[in-house]
């Protein structure tokens, strides 16, 4: 298991297979690598809720 996390400010994942990598850093898939820029995306993991955390800094 890799203990790397996810770039996205507020997200508490790992990284793992699906991990994309954006400008130098790593993120535990698209939506986060992308910084949720629809506010409804979620991460990889449903019970994270860095979406809502990357909204309110918008």
């Amino acid at each position: 298991m890799n203990d790397q996390r996810c770039a996205c400010p507020g997200c508490s994942c790992s990284l793992g297979p699906n991990a994309v990598y954006h400008e130098g850093r790593a993120y535990c898939c698209q939506a986060c690598a992308d910084g949720h820029p629809d506010g409804e995306r979620h991460c990889l993991d449903p019970l994270c809720h860095c979406a809502e955390a990357s909204a309110t800094r918008a």
